[in-house]
């Protein structure tokens, strides 16, 4: 199995960050109900920009994206730069890759989730017993859907592998590669 690496962003939504926005998210941001979503979706969105800025050398504000069919974004114009956001709670994961379509995902592992009954919805079996074995489960799905850019409840396109990856305590996380095994650069917060 080929290999290609994955660097791998795990940024807290929790401590403030300067806010990177463009004037269609900054419109959205203001769309959110809670203060608190509004803050994490910011923070989450503009540590998107600052990291996807190191890799290309654009100024965040300056950076563009276009969305594919199911939402899944780009840089604008293309690139060879990969990239996908997750976040959940307090937490948030960026993958950026070279060239080959990735996908992550989060999720904080919540007891009160019937995880296997929405798996099941998704036509998989064989499931875990565990709760954090079915919330990694489900970021296997997820992350594999992401790096697809397909929708989640389509069945993964083969050749999509995933691989658990550390996560804060209390969540889960997996990241998906098209083609290629996953090799994991942690590359901390930012």
């Amino acid at each position: 199995m080929k290999t290609s690496p994955v660097d791998l962003w795990t940024i807290p939504l929790t401590t403030p960050c300067p806010t990177h926005l463009s004037e269609s998210e900054q419109t959205r941001a203001n769309r959110f109900h809670f203060e608190e979503d509004r803050i994490r979706w910011t923070r989450a969105r503009s540590s998107l920009r600052r990291i996807l800025s190191t890799y290309t050398g654009i100024d965040p504000e300056a950076l563009s994206f276009t969305y594919g069919e199911h939402g899944k974004p780009a840089l604008s114009p293309l690139t060879d730069i990969e990239f996908n956001l997750s976040h959940a709670g307090d937490w948030a994961m960026i993958a950026v890759s070279r060239s080959i379509p990735v996908g992550v995902d989060i999720e904080r592992i919540r007891p009160d989730v019937d995880g296997a009954a929405l798996l099941r919805r998704l036509g998989d079996t064989g499931l875990p017993a565990t709760i954090p074995a079915l919330f990694q489960a489900w970021t296997q799905r997820e992350a594999k859907s992401k790096a697809a850019g397909g929708p989640l409840f389509h069945p993964p396109e083969a050749g999509i592998y995933t691989l658990d990856v550390a996560a804060p305590e209390g969540y889960a996380a997996s990241i998906a590669l098209a083609g290629y095994q996953p090799q994991v650069r942690y590359c901390g917060s930012r």
